[in-house]
């Protein structure tokens, strides 16, 4: 497994985002406080573990993971018209970017923990790359 991005990183809230528009035109899903995972066509909201629980750790990559102990927990497409998705904390900070090759990214989602997974797995299958990290 090649991956693009592998970091450990707090997420306040507990929450991750996956952002694939810039601010003005995405559309944010409502997060209910009561599912783990929240989605509109072109930005994702996860449950993850809690900042003050300790930081995930976080692997972006074009391959599924290579740890058993993580489960798929999402999988569907998220659509960029710039093609660039950023990996977000709930105050907008930007933990990375990846390029997919579509408009229309398939990702995949893994965790160790289907709540609030402190090990999460990005898999972009038409990744292009990173653009930063």
């Amino acid at each position: 497994m090649s991956a693009v991005v592998e970091t450990t990183v707090a997420f306040p809230n507990g929450l991750l985002w996956l952002m694939s528009e810039d601010s003005k035109q995405i559309e944010v899903p409502d997060v209910d406080g009561v599912a783990n995972f929240w989605s509109s066509s072109n930005a994702w909201g996860m449950a993850v573990q809690h900042d003050a629980d300790g930081e995930v750790g976080l692997t972006v990559s074009k391959d599924p993971p290579t740890n058993p102990a993580l489960a798929l927990l999402h999988e569907g497409v998220l659509h960029s018209s710039r093609r660039l998705i950023d990996v977000e904390t709930v105050y907008i900070d930007r933990i990375a970017s990846f390029r997919a090759s579509s408009t229309d990214a398939r990702i995949s989602i893994w965790g160790d923990d289907p709540r609030q997974p402190g090990q999460v797995h990005i898999q972009c299958h038409n990744i292009d790359g990173e653009v930063s990290a």
